[in-house]
């Protein structure tokens, strides 16, 4: 659909109608500066038929282009999501990668940063910050906190098999498991890059899914789930739940009843008309503005609500169109400084190479190449007994853990192709600490005994069911290989005796 309008709702219930008629073919995607002076939006203009990035003056009504076309040698790209992280720093989503998702074959999302311009100057060139295989979108600038949170599509498409290359991208080859494609909801530090997952249900497949974040002042995360939890080709019934900070349960807050689990037909609204429930932005007094379809009629509103769910309220449901995106147009609190990681995070203590992005003070984005050090304490740890995360392989001795690498190749059959990186012994306490591993690269992990054959834990096989990327001249820390490790908490460890 095209011919969105970008509207400003008074306190009286007036609507000013921002944008010059015929400026642009579309609009979405609107974030409001820090001062609440600016707004930020993805436009299409008669003149360029993709996606990119503007800021508005809300009081003068002047218009800043902060992208452009990327290379035409690099195909139509699209700039969509903005998202303000410093007052004149965006971050936001674009395909100019190129490659195209292992899953539906759609053009792959990641997330750029870059300085908004001055009049009259040309924006510079935006600067990647997540290598996602999949997908990475959405983000969400969590001013508390410092940090930004996003969504991303977690999903592999290469399952793990006893074969001799130990993966198989034919489901009837593949050792029998739970597949994951999902949205997961993660976030990312400004100084470092870091991503870890923000929040999640871990109890259930629908629990874990979290697009269209937003962040509430308690660091509770609003988000969407949806009846097709990795929403491609279609999303299907989609709803509000609240996330807890970091984990826990997830609590449903509005539009459909989705089932947790796959199959699950007396727990969801298969077959029905469901309401639906959207982007969600919180509002200064704790409650949540959202779009919303009470009459499964598919004509969404603006409507509010309370955090748990009640005292819905309709705000704005003009006839025939559909009102999403809203944002609340109020000045956010200065930036909390950001805690750097201790120095054994740190790969090169003090040497990290990096661009500030004139935004929050203090952030850096690292650049892209160079290595990271992977360390995992103890890959056979384990959650507490009656908890999401309990369920490691038992200890086995002479296990190795591989290291696999996905490169995009959209002219091939697949679309892509995994490379084992190498394969290291696990230690006698279960440490691995390996160095030099390639950063800002799609890589997954998988458990293995002595003769190559997959370890099981109480969930499944020990192979990471999605991607990760390391940052460059940090170390990633963790405990574990199984679902749910990574939200088991690290214990500190001394600097001495590194390889």
């Amino acid at each position: 659909m095209t011919g969105g309008r970008l509207l400003e709702r008074e306190p009286d219930g007036r609507l000013r109608e921002l944008l010059a008629p015929g400026a642009f073919v579309d609009v979405s995607d609107p974030s409001v500066s820090r001062d609440a002076r600016r707004v930020a939006f993805a436009g299409v203009t008669p003149t360029d038929r993709a996606w990119r990035i503007w800021v508005l003056d809300l009081a003068g009504g002047g218009l800043t282009p902060v992208t452009r076309a990327a290379d035409p040698a690099g195909g139509r790209c699209d700039d969509l999501d903005p998202c303000w992280i410093g007052d004149s720093t965006l971050c936001f989503a674009s395909t100019r990668d190129a490659w195209r998702a292992q899953y539906a074959d759609l053009p792959v999302t990641n997330l750029f940063v870059v300085t908004v311009p001055a009049a009259g100057s040309e924006a510079g060139e935006p600067r990647q910050i997540t290598a996602e295989r999949n997908g990475a979108e959405e983000p969400a600038m969590d001013w508390h906190r410092g940090r930004i949170v996003f969504s991303r599509w977690w999903f592999n498409a290469h399952r793990p098999a006893n074969t001799a290359s130990g993966l198989a991208q034919d489901a009837r080859e593949a050792i029998p498991a739970d597949s994951v494609n999902l949205w997961q909801t993660m976030e990312l530090t400004l100084s470092l890059g870091r991503e870890r997952l923000a929040a999640g249900d871990l109890r259930t497949r629908r629990g874990e899914m979290g697009y269209q974040p937003a962040v509430l002042a308690d660091g509770s995360i609003a988000a969407v789930y949806a009846a097709n939890l990795g929403m491609s080709p279609e999303a299907g019934g989609t709803g509000i739940h609240l996330l807890p900070p970091r984990f826990g349960r997830a609590t449903r807050l509005a539009g459909a009843i989705v089932a947790g689990r796959a199959g699950d037909v007396y727990g969801s609204a298969g077959g029905l008309a469901p309401p639906s429930a959207c982007s969600p932005a919180a509002l200064p007094d704790g409650r949540v503005l959202f779009s919303y379809s009470p009459g499964a009629r598919g004509d969404l509103g603006l409507f509010v609500m309370r955090r748990d769910g009640s005292g819905l309220t309709r705000v704005l449901d003009l006839p025939g169109t559909l009102e999403l995106d809203a944002v609340p147009v109020v000045r956010q609190p200065e930036p909390r400084p950001e805690t750097m990681p201790r120095g054994d995070e740190l790969e090169v203590p003090h040497a990290i190479p990096g661009t500030r992005t004139g935004g929050v003070s203090g952030d850096v984005i690292h650049p892209r190449p160079g290595t990271f050090r992977f360390h995992d304490l103890d890959v056979f740890a384990d959650g507490p007994p009656g908890s999401p995360a309990h369920g490691a392989p038992p200890r086995t001795a002479c296990a190795r853990l591989r290291f696999f690498a996905t490169l995009a190749r959209p002219a091939s059959v697949t679309g892509d192709t995994a490379v084992l990186l190498r394969e290291v012994p696990v230690g006698p306490a279960g440490e691995v600490n390996e160095g030099g591993l390639p950063a800002a690269a799609p890589l997954f992990e998988q458990l293995v005994d002595a003769r190559g054959r997959v370890l099981m834990g109480a969930h499944g096989p020990a192979h990471v069911a999605g991607l990760n990327a390391g940052v460059a001249g940090l170390t990633t820390r963790c405990v574990g290989c199984h679902l749910g490790h990574s939200t088991l908490p690290v214990p500190e460890t001394p600097r001495a005796g590194r390889p």
